[in-house]
């Protein structure tokens, strides 16, 4: 082959590829424009979304950049939505397009019922469907075991367990697998895992990533049970039990802002078992028979790009996927480590297991 018919096919090579990135790029803002214009006919989004301000607040960001698409959004708790949304299916209402909450028993049910439509279709932006932008992987973020109804853009990592270092030195114990030792028997709390609760959950991370065996070893190290939040923390910040299970975070806050418990700190270091990774209210979804189909599209791509998600962090204080927006300290994942997922399908089961176990150990 010739120097100059060599050269020929490489330029014809470097043009096919410049042509066919063009049109890929054309092939989505074609259909993205198409699809705004018929959102903006429709006029209007139904959102179903998680209690609280902040996330309302986060919305705005979307009413600012498609001010002709009206904003419908209402707060609930998954109990609330739940309730309301089966009045609303029997009476043959279709009123919500999407809904965002954080993984629950809606999620299952409402897939195997044909109450929810995948949601992946919708995804059209190119930051939306880019591997690299979201933790761990695009496919990862989906919770369903066909991994295309319930996407997850919320990643927030929080302790197993809490210590207080006040009573025990980082030299004396400082992993997880260390709270089988003897010598922590009776000196640690947990939330009860025999129900359903942040002690279950916990256990039911342990009982897949670490085994069975382990739980029931762990169970047996004289646990002080408690369904009372305050009342662990408390145990916890005061040294009554150095060691507590499935403490909330906020009451702890609390405590230490009057003083008590300054030293308590998470127990593991970085290490996958010390921490539970979880989705929070940080999960959408597709309701079947969506009225406004175009306008919920445009609200998902919009909630899931690097715009709406820097928004979910700054304003509702919440830990993205998306790995190009702000972190936020304390709480989003560490790159490198393998965390276990215990919001995925098929993962579901472990937290009927943990009570199980639980309850045939804690008589």
């Amino acid at each position: 082959m010739t120097g100059s018919c060599l050269h020929r096919m490489v330029l014809l090579l470097m043009m096919t590829l410049i042509a066919t990135g063009r049109t890929e790029g054309q092939d989505w803002k074609t259909k993205w424009d198409k699809v705004l214009v018929d959102a903006k006919k429709e006029g209007k989004v139904a959102v179903a979304g998680p209690p609280g301000t902040a996330y309302r607040d986060v919305m705005r960001g979307f009413e600012k950049k498609y001010p002709e698409i009206a904003l419908e959004f209402q707060s609930f708790t998954p109990v609330n939505f739940t309730a309301r949304f089966s009045k609303e299916r029997q009476a043959g209402q279709y009123l919500w397009d999407v809904y965002v909450t954080g993984p629950t028993g809606f999620d299952i049910a409402a897939k195997k019922s044909g109450e929810l439509d995948p949601i992946r279709p919708l995804f059209i932006f190119p930051e939306v469907l880019d591997e690299k932008a979201w933790f761990g992987g695009f496919d990862k973020a989906f919770l369903d075991s066909e991994k295309k109804y319930i996407f997850a853009f919320q990643a927030q990592i929080t302790p197993q367990v809490l210590i207080n270092r006040e009573f025990v030195s980082e030299k004396d114990l400082n992993s997880i697998k260390d709270l089988l030792d003897p010598k922590w028997k009776g000196k640690i709390a947990i939330n009860d895992p025999r129900v359903d609760g942040a002690g279950n959950g916990r256990i039911a991370l342990w009982a897949g990533q670490l085994g069975e065996e382990f739980v029931r070893a762990l169970l047996k190290q004289d646990l002080t049970l408690t369904r009372d939040d305050r009342q662990l923390a408390d145990w916890l910040a005061r040294g009554k039990f150095p060691i507590a299970i499935g403490v909330n975070d906020t009451d702890i806050a609390e405590l230490q802002k009057l003083g008590v418990g300054a030293k308590v700190e998470p127990l593991g270091g970085k290490l996958a078992e010390a921490w539970r990774l979880s989705t929070g209210w940080g999960a959408v979804r597709l309701v079947n028979k969506a009225p406004h189909i175009n306008a919920a599209t445009v609200y998902v791509n919009w909630l899931l790009s690097k715009e709406g998600q820097t928004a979910w962090a700054s304003t509702a204080s919440r830990p993205s996927r998306r790995i190009d927006v702000p972190r936020v300290a304390g709480m989003s994942p560490e790159a490198g480590v393998d965390y276990f997922d215990i919001d995925r399908e098929e993962r579901v089961h472990l937290r009927d297991k943990a009570q199980e176990i639980s309850k045939s150990v804690l008589r």
